[in-house]
């Protein structure tokens, strides 16, 4: 047990990726050279400029830690210092001011407003890629940012319903496929994106969204499913409700909480749970109004085993029209998912399913980066919509309404059990894959003892960023 607790897992990782054959070593940092004379204004701007960049970034899902490291390097690109606090709901940026952070001037920013489409994502992704190379003006980031908020939705509201749709199929083929469930989740999913599609135009009514979908779900599968489709009411009314599912900020959680930021994890824990809750209240609901109709006969065959296959094309797809995902990445998308989807499947095989969401996870980094490097997309387009496939939100909300609804406290509480564990699975995963991958770093160069007056060669030497492997 000692050697267990001892051993580092994220060294292990980057000592197997220093081994692997890499065609081209990255430096670790990148040293720059402090600014000089930098006036109490710039401070200003370019703290207030980081904290919006970083709560962009919060919205388009990255980790609390990689917010930290853009803002550290997008600062020293500005040759400035920066230190910063960074929880899910806003940021403090603190910049200039010694080595030691006192001075400097402060600000902060809240998170407000719904999750970044794909789009909005690539764009700032892309933007962030610039700022790390090179020193851009403030108001031209200042625009760039103002472009990417108001970037129009690149579908009609049809291909955006269509789009959840073709998400709630894809879900619910990949948990139980018959045609009769394939018609019930096409007309649950209709329904659940034309209220999403409401909702997102009334911000007010965003907090009660859950529990109207869950409870509309829930009416509509007790009343029809049986008679109608000859289905169980409870297979159908879990993939409709596919957009409120938590599972990626359940896995967030665990890997914030896996990396030592305790604050961040807990926070997206406790937002995750409480969606779960709400999810369920609304299923509660629904149960207590109508009364499940008996299945007039037995269910229709089972489509075989290439449903679940088909049913991560159709998620592909969904993500493309409902997430408004670049069109050129459409290829690359499907690909990721089926290996993500092959890959966890021969992994279960293997050795169970814990071992199968772990090697989803391990690869789930190094080949977003990988399709990058390729293509020239951003990691995260690539990398959320493949996430969000291999964690378990839609089990996480079974069990929750097991043990709320149907009282069936071992059952829901085995369920959830298990959900804990292939969080924690998928969560080291990434973190192992993460660990695989390297990214420069930039720095500001420390300052140095005091040079004497007509060392000017020394001076001008020390202006040259330096690299250090």
């Amino acid at each position: 047990m000692r050697l267990l607790s001892s051993f580092d897992l994220r060294a292990f990782a980057r000592r197997v990726a220093s081994l692997l054959p890499l065609r081209r070593r990255l430096p670790d940092t990148v040293t720059l050279p402090e600014a000089e004379d930098a006036g109490r204004e710039r401070l200003r701007d370019l703290a207030a400029l980081l904290c919006e960049l970083g709560s962009e970034l919060l919205r388009a899902g990255e980790r609390t830690a990689e917010v930290e490291h853009v803002i550290h390097d997008v600062a020293a690109r500005y040759g400035m210092r920066a230190r910063c606090f960074v929880v899910p709901t806003g940021l403090f940026v603190r910049v200039g001011g010694g080595p030691d952070g006192r001075g400097g001037e402060l600000d902060f920013a809240p998170v407000e407003g719904p999750v970044l489409r794909l789009d909005q994502v690539e764009a700032l992704q892309s933007l962030v890629e610039r700022l790390r190379a090179e020193e851009l003006p403030f108001a031209e980031v200042r625009a760039a940012l103002r472009a990417e908020r108001e970037q129009p939705e690149r579908f009609s509201p049809a291909a955006t319903v269509l789009g959840y749709i073709l998400l709630t199929v894809g879900l619910g083929v990949m948990r139980h496929a018959t045609v009769a469930a394939v018609l019930g989740y096409a007309v649950l999913g209709a329904g659940v994106g034309l209220l999403r599609l409401f909702g997102d135009r009334l911000p007010a009514a965003r907090t009660a969204l859950p529990v109207v979908a869950a409870v509309l779900v829930t009416v509509v599968s007790r009343h029809w499913a049986g008679p109608v489709l000859h289905e169980v009411p409870a297979l159908l009314a879990i993939p409709p409700l596919i957009a409120f599912l938590p599972g990626a900020a359940l896995t967030l959680g665990a890997i914030e909480l896996a990396t030592g930021a305790a604050l961040s994890g807990i926070s997206r824990l406790a937002g995750a749970v409480n969606v779960l809750l709400l999810l369920a209240l609304g299923i509660l609901v629904g149960t207590e109004l109508v009364r499940a109709r008996p299945v007039g006969r037995p269910p229709s065959e089972a489509l075989g085993v290439w449903a679940p296959w088909v049913g991560v094309l159709l998620l592909g797809f969904g993500f493309l029209l409902y997430y408004s995902a670049p069109p050129r990445v459409t290829g690359w998308l499907l690909g990721a998912l089926l290996a993500e989807r092959l890959v966890q499947s021969a992994a279960s095989e293997l050795a169970g399913t814990t071992f199968g969401a772990f090697a989803a996870g391990m690869l789930l980094p190094p080949m977003a980066g990988w399709i990058e490097r390729r293509s020239k997309t951003p990691d995260q387009v690539v990398f959320l919509p493949c996430f969000w496939l291999i964690v378990p939100g839609a089990v996480g909300l079974t069990s929750v309404s097991e043990i709320i609804v149907a009282g069936n406290t071992g059952g829901g509480v085995s369920s959830l059990v298990d959900t804990v564990v292939t969080v924690a699975a998928i969560a080291l995963g990434v973190l192992v894959g993460a660990g695989l991958q390297r990214r420069p770093r930039l720095q500001i160069a420390e300052p140095g003892p005091s040079t004497p007056v007509g060392t000017g060669g020394d001076r001008d030497a020390g202006r040259g960023a330096s690299r250090t492997g």
